[in-house]
């Protein structure tokens, strides 16, 4: 009886030791993806093209939106006035992941010179967006670089970025390459 009730307090006294153990890792874990995010939120703004499109990304001082706000601007690779789309992504960390979300804009008029002059954004708030659902990235670091997939079935999407590309697809059934490969123009970034 006495060498049971030994073991039992030694197990109760090891408990705080194992959560402390949990929670580090937890948290390693946590400032892992947040050491992550800071690498992507430097290798990601800048304009990438190929000869059908360009895409602008900026990244944004937009305080009440998040911390790591970015401006994706997608044109025709032969005319910038050419808009296709305009989105903001704001990316974060939870639950273990870098999650994006990828909002459009309520009023796209009143932010379209904002690839121009970027300071326009200082004043964006959450209710000049729309949340678009489904659309959330999962952000994760690879042997290359970054990868992305869209966390639902309902917006389906990839992206890649690796190095100076960076690609993107809508999972098209039945091609080979389903990715929009873009280069990084020189001296943007």
């Amino acid at each position: 009886m006495h060498m049971t009730n030994y073991r039992v307090r030694r197990w109760f006294a090891a408990l705080p030791a194992c959560g402390i153990v949990a929670l580090s890792a937890c948290s390693s874990q946590a400032d892992l993806r947040k050491t992550e995010l800071t690498a992507l939120a430097l290798q990601l703004p800048g304009d990438y093209a190929n000869a059908r499109q360009a895409l602008a990304i900026l990244r944004l001082a937009a305080p009440l939106v998040g911390d790591q706000v970015f401006y994706v601007r997608e044109t025709a690779g032969d005319d910038a006035r050419r808009v296709i789309s305009e989105r903001i992504w704001s990316l974060d960390v939870a639950a273990g992941h870098i999650v994006g979300a990828v909002y459009a804009f309520d009023e796209p008029e009143r932010w379209r010179g904002g690839a121009d002059n970027p300071q326009l954004f200082r004043s964006l708030l959450m209710r000049d967006l729309r949340p678009l659902a489904g659309c959330a990235q999962l952000w994760q670091k690879s042997v290359h670089g970054f990868s992305a997939e869209s966390a639902s079935a309902s917006c389906r999407r990839s992206w890649r970025l690796e190095g100076d590309e960076l690609s993107f697809s809508e999972h098209a059934p039945g091609v080979a390459d389903p990715f929009f490969h873009l280069t990084r123009r020189s001296g943007a970034q």
